[in-house]
């Protein structure tokens, strides 16, 4: 039985030094999620959501954190590294992506054609899973040259979003104007699901 009550949950995933959480903190524009130059940065994965929401969470154990400033209709896990070299946090990223309502893929510029990434991202396309690949740091002078290709790569129309090399605030998040797209892509997905939900339930009502 679907709990009707349950957000939206977006599984920021990626390889390692992408900017995962650093994305996932702008998101929410709370430092929740620790960011550094250590690798792997997140070695557990990180649940963030609205309170209200707390009840109707529950993903392998994890504990939520707080974030006021989301809408009870989205919960955000940063997952661990799917490079990693510890064999429990790519098999932990795996099993997080299988049960995402949206997998957010964050790339950079210099890595977004590693054949790692490339699995993970046509598992995705072949689950039909919601998705939206975020390239990471890009320089001004790149995105001409870079966007095309990933396009192309890509084969289908999925929901991109350039994150250029952006100057971080003193709590280390992107400017909210950088964030502004990845957060209305996933406030669409949030009230697609209750659209779809709300008219399953009055179709399975007409049948009766």
């Amino acid at each position: 039985m679907r709990d009707h009550e349950a957000p939206l949950l977006a599984v920021i995933g990626g390889p390692t030094g992408a900017g995962k959480s650093t994305l996932v903190n702008s998101l929410v524009r709370a430092p929740v999620s620790a960011t550094g130059i250590l690798r792997p940065t997140t070695r557990r994965p990180v649940l963030v959501c609205h309170p209200r929401s707390w009840a109707h969470v529950h993903r392998h154990s994890l504990v939520p954190i707080s974030a006021p400033a989301l809408p009870a209709g989205v919960a955000l896990i940063d997952a661990p590294d799917i490079n990693s070299i510890e064999q429990a946090n790519r098999d932990l990223s795996n099993e997080l992506f299988d049960d995402a309502d949206v997998w957010v893929f964050v790339t950079t510029a210099a890595r977004y054609a590693d054949a790692e990434a490339w699995r993970h991202l046509r598992a995705a396309q072949e689950r039909k899973v919601g998705l939206a690949v975020v390239l990471d740091r890009v320089p001004p002078q790149a995105v001409d040259e870079i966007v095309p290709h990933l396009t192309e790569l890509l084969g289908e129309p999925v929901p991109l979003f350039v994150v250029p090399d952006s100057q971080l605030d003193r709590q280390g998040m992107l400017p909210e104007r950088v964030v502004t797209p990845i957060w209305e892509f996933l406030h669409k997905c949030a009230n697609d699901k209750m659209s779809g939900m709300s008219e399953g339930d009055s179709s399975r009502e007409e049948a009766q």
